[in-house]
């Protein structure tokens, strides 16, 4: 697991260009490594071949062929310490219901404003921060 002595890399996927843009514009001007990815497929890929440790999984739930709970899954074989993070457009869609709000992950809805997503951010690496310095 990561100890944050440097900047947390965050992996952000989203099969919509304007907002993978947006994001990852704001994560680089708060100091974040950000690693971008268009599909579910590009982020298992990067993650296959990435030489650092990704810290977050910032993903998109509904995209094509592979959706970010699939993706997340699939993550986490390759990056098991990775903490997660959702976003999705129709928090009513079936696989957000079932795939995220009633397993209890973090889910943020879109749109977010810039602090919303920044608190977000905070509120799971922390989470994450405190489990590890516990010990599980």
């Amino acid at each position: 697991m990561s100890h944050f002595t440097s900047c947390p890399v965050i992996l952000v996927v989203d099969d919509e260009p304007f907002v993978l843009n947006a994001v990852c514009c704001i994560l680089s001007h708060f100091g974040y490594t950000v690693l971008r990815a268009a599909s579910a497929e590009e982020a298992l890929h990067l993650a296959a071949n990435s030489p650092q440790s990704i810290d977050l999984l910032l993903a998109d739930v509904i995209m094509p062929r592979l959706s970010g709970v699939t993706l997340a899954e699939r993550f986490a074989e390759l990056h098991p310490e990775t903490q997660y993070l959702f976003m999705a457009g129709f928090p009513e869609h079936p696989e957000v219901a079932s795939g995220i709000v009633s397993r209890g992950r973090p889910l943020l809805p879109k749109p977010f404003l810039p602090k919303d997503l920044l608190a977000k951010i905070r509120q799971v690496l922390n989470r994450e921060s405190l489990a590890f310095a516990a010990g599980t």
